[in-house]
Parts: C-alpha cells; structure tokens; sequence
C-alpha cells in the first residue's frame, strides 16, 4: 500500500495527501457496520481519503456526508468521490465533527461511521498530519459522542472501530451519553493472537444481548486468513501481493 492511490474492484483512491493512507482498519469498518436494505443517510467522520464512505457507498443506496478538519484529505476525498460511480450520493465537507453539531443541522443519519483517533496522553511524532489522524486532541470520546448525539435517529447506529484499551474506555464513556452497546466484533490479527481491534455498535435502545462474533485477519504464516478474505471478497482486487502484515 505504498504507492499514491490504491485499487478496489469498483473503485480507486488516490491517497498522497490524506492524513492517513489506506488500510485494514478502514477497509474493516466498511464491511463488518451493519446498514439498512433502505435508502438512508450516512455520516462518515474522519473521511481521510474517503475509503470508508466508498466501501458503504458500494454497499447500500444510502446519501453519504464525509467530513475531515484537514483540507488536504478533503480536496483528496472529493476528487475520490467524483471519479467513483456513486459520486452523485457521495459528499465531502471541510468541518469538524463538533462545529457540524453546533450549526444547528436539521439532518438526521441513520449512521455515523468513524475510524476516530484514538491516542489519549500519549507521545506524538514530528508528523503533524500523522498526529491529527492518530490523536483525539482535535475530537475526544466525549465530544463524539456529544455530538453524535445530536445527530443519530431514534433507530440509528453508531459504528466505530478502535484498539482494544481505548475500545473499552469508550463502551464506558458512551453510556453517560445514553447510548448501549448493540455489536462487537472482536479482530484478531493471527489466530494465535488476541483480539487488538473491536468494531463497535451502539444505538439508543437496549438490547437483550450484545451481537459478539469475531474474525481474524491472516494466517500464521501472515497470508490471508478465510475469514477476511470472504469479507473483503467484494472489494479487493487481489490479497496475494500483501506480504507483510499491517497490524
């Protein structure tokens, strides 16, 4: 994944200038969140180079708004967008998550997907775009879910995916802001590793129990394991040429 854009099936992103090029995290939000058969409306916060919002946008009819507060990323997404065939259900916003919410926005979502930062207190690097994408500075857990709060309909769904420590940290955080945790995907990257991803779901209304599956990534020797070969089946050109593990 080191070249400047990245080839789906259906799709290609051009990531040069995003914060965060494309990865397996990004590629798993896309295809593990639960979406309505309906037409909708999706969020997407963090867009980067709007690799999620593209994965959702080949699975569902929903109207999707991404946004990201580093212009870079956005001109990036934008011009994703537009060479994408969803380009008419597909847009790119330069705001950030908290300011969107202040607006006043009449608009409801049925989603509101993110691959959030997730450093709390920890030691940055000399990259400031790598800092933005990877630290909570500019979006903590309370004001997401402050936000998303405001946002999300009475059916909605929250769908994030974090490291394990921080995931735990936000199932907690997130019932002070009344919302219940509905899904856990527990991602393990061998199988002989524990799980150092959860993707989260959670909506306003309690379930009787908590939908947990899991998956696992690659292989021992550091192929691709079946699992995540059939989820991502729908999308990735090829696995073979993946020779090292990003993980």
């Amino acid at each position: 994944m080191s070249s400047d854009y990245f080839q789906f099936k259906q799709f290609l992103v051009h990531h040069s200038y995003s914060t965060m090029k494309v990865g397996t995290d990004a590629v798993l939000l896309g295809t593990l969140c639960s979406l309505t058969t309906e037409e909708g409306k999706i969020l997407e916060v963090g867009t980067g180079t709007g690799v999620i919002a593209l994965v959702l946008a080949q699975r569902c009819l929903s109207e999707i708004t991404a946004i990201d507060i580093h212009q870079a990323s956005i001109w990036e997404a934008r011009a994703n967008f537009k060479e994408s065939p969803w380009s008419n259900r597909l847009k790119a916003l330069l705001i950030s998550f908290q300011t969107y919410a202040e607006q006043g926005n009449p608009i409801r979502y049925d989603r509101i997907v993110s691959n959030p930062p997730f450093f709390e207190n920890d030691l940055k690097s000399a990259d400031d775009n790598r800092n933005l994408a990877r630290h909570n500075d500019q979006l903590s857990h309370r004001d997401f879910l402050n936000s998303s709060r405001y946002f999300l309909t009475e059916n909605g769904r929250i769908c994030i995916i974090l490291p394990v420590k921080e995931a735990e940290k936000f199932i907690l955080e997130a019932i002070t802001f009344g919302f219940y945790l509905l899904k856990k995907v527990e991602i393990k990257p061998k199988p002989e590793k524990t799980a150092n991803r959860f993707m989260l779901e959670f909506g306003f209304h309690k379930e009787k129990e908590v939908l947990t599956t899991s998956l696992t990534v690659r292989n021992t020797d550091n192929s691709y394991h079946e699992e995540y070969k059939s989820l991502t089946t729908d999308f990735y050109v090829s696995l073979n040429f993946f020779k090292r593990s990003d993980n």
